[in-house]
């Protein structure tokens, strides 16, 4: 009887792997919480974009809500969600995290589409998208005025996403 169950062994471990990546498959990726929510962002220390001379930190954000948003040049999402963003920031401080960008790239694209960022982070390696957890661009965060996040939204913003998911969450806040 041991034996029969030995020789089977690797066919019940495979059999296992195989539900499991199947149960998976039907996950939205989109769904999974950040374990930082309700947590400050991350410690970092990053030179800003545009002037790469100052270094960037927490400190440096406003002191109200504001919208911390994932980007990159070559991000073709991030490209469609820009004119979004550039109208909300009419209304709502955004802060950019230019993710695993060539600067000089982040630069043109801000110059060829317009700036939505009242601060915008060289985050070239990725290091602050790491500890922020990010799985992709472009990402939306929601940090309240002490600077804990509130709320993520992994993905593309389109203007249903902004006016039934983010807004809410950004209302909630500024109601205070």
């Amino acid at each position: 009887m041991n034996k029969k169950f030995i020789l089977f062994l690797p066919l019940i471990l495979l059999l296992s792997i195989c539900l499991l990546l199947f149960v998976g498959l039907h996950k939205d990726p989109k769904q999974i919480a950040s374990a930082l929510i309700d947590k400050p962002v991350p410690e970092f220390y990053q030179a800003n974009l545009l002037e790469p001379n100052q270094i960037v930190s927490p400190r440096d954000f406003p002191k109200k809500p504001f919208l911390l948003n994932v980007w990159g040049s070559w991000c073709g999402y991030c490209q469609q969600e820009h004119p979004l963003l550039m109208e909300i920031s009419k209304e709502v401080p955004i802060v950019g995290i230019d993710y695993r960008d060539k600067p000089q790239n982040g630069i043109a694209m801000l110059e060829r589409m317009g700036n939505p960022f009242i601060l915008t982070i060289d985050d070239s390696r990725g290091e602050f998208a790491m500890q922020l957890g990010v799985d992709g661009a472009p990402e939306t965060y929601v940090i309240d005025e002490h600077g804990m996040i509130r709320y993520r939204h992994s993905g593309y913003m389109d203007r249903e996403t902004w006016l039934t998911e983010i807004k809410p969450k950004l209302d909630e806040l500024t109601k205070k």
